[in-house]
């Protein structure tokens, strides 16, 4: 599960703040991060400890600074809550991004969200805490425990309702991840009400249609998340699923193949899907497809593919299946001419 690191950041910051939000920057001076603070944990620590997919929360100026007792503390708004994901953990740099210092302990990050004006009670006094522990020692990066906050995405496109979210910040980043696949399904699917599936090509209600990241989510840049052609129509009869786990991949030339590790029932599953074009394959999304491709068969992308597979450990099991479920690599019933449709 992704940890939670808070920073205050305060009005006189606010140039590098913007500069730092507008770049996906975070840093700090070394000497900063070589103090303890007022707590007694070391800064560095502390640092070392932020990972790839933890998320950093920024609370910008509070009215009375953080030098102030808790209870006022948290009676006070932020002007702003910028919440992100670590995208590279510490490292050193000495890139000029901000005009006072050059910070060069840093961190970069992925802007999920921006609240403005934010309550402290809304935060919640485990979050204040943390975020007014981290102005006492100049800005350096306090662990702290999950939030619960009201989630208002920007660009929702008339979609703005509130979503009251509590408990760990997964369950934000899955909010915007909603809306996210929202507006991608607009964007693929438009206003149709039935969509064809690119995998097995079945025209199905759209609401039996996922519009599926084809380069996995994780590992894609926000560019590469909200590019339509990363995205791909997979119907949730098991195309989806078989692809999202990597038992089926398309390969250089568009044509599905199964893994050569699968067997059994899940065999038995995915067999219709091999050697039918993918629909979604042209030279746009052929960089995702590879992608996706090496994540799970890395050593076997680049040979050539067996025209068909020994099944034979596999028939106790298969065998139980009808037979125009049982296809060749082709997609045609075994013993007969007919395509699979």
């Amino acid at each position: 599960m992704s940890a939670s690191y808070y920073v205050y950041v305060g009005a006189d910051s606010l140039a590098n703040y913007r500069r730092g939000k507008a770049r996906g920057i975070w840093g700090w001076e070394s000497s900063v991060l070589d103090r303890s603070g007022a707590d007694g944990s070391a800064n560095r620590t502390v640092a070392l400890r932020i990972r790839t997919d933890d998320y950093l929360i920024l609370g910008f100026s509070a009215p009375g600074g953080p030098r102030v007792n808790d209870q006022r503390f948290f009676a006070q708004d932020l002007a702003e809550v910028l919440i992100t994901r670590v995208t590279r953990p510490l490292y050193r740099s000495a890139d000029k991004v901000w005009d006072d210092k050059p910070y060069p302990e840093r961190v970069d990050v992925e802007v999920l969200q921006t609240l403005e004006r934010v309550p402290g009670w809304r935060l919640g006094p485990a979050a204040m805490r943390a975020l007014r522990l981290s102005g006492t020692k100049q800005g350096a990066a306090v662990a702290g425990e999950s939030i619960a906050i009201t989630a208002l995405e920007e660009g929702t496109d008339g979609d703005e309702d509130e979503l009251d979210l509590t408990g760990d910040l997964d369950a934000l980043v899955s909010a915007v991840r909603r809306r996210e696949q929202r507006r991608l399904r607009r964007q693929k699917f438009g206003s149709l009400k039935e969509v064809m599936c690119d995998l097995c090509g079945r025209r199905l209600p759209v609401r039996l249609v996922s519009a599926a990241h084809i380069k996995r989510r994780a590992d894609a840049t926000r560019r590469e998340r909200l590019n339509p052609d990363n995205i791909m129509a997979a119907c949730l009869f098991g195309c989806d699923a078989l692809f999202e786990h990597g038992h089926v991949v398309v390969d250089p030339t568009g044509t599905i193949r199964v893994s050569p590790d699968v067997r059994g029932e899940l065999l038995a599953a995915a067999r219709h899907l091999a050697g039918r074009r993918c629909a979604a394959h042209n030279p746009r999304s052929r960089p995702f497809f590879e992608a996706h491709a090496r994540r799970f068969i890395p050593e076997r992308l680049d040979q050539r593919w067996p025209t068909d597979w020994d099944v034979a450990t596999d028939t106790e099991r298969t065998k139980r299946h009808s037979e125009p479920e049982r296809l060749t690599l082709h997609g045609r019933v075994q013993g007969t001419d007919k395509p699979h449709q």
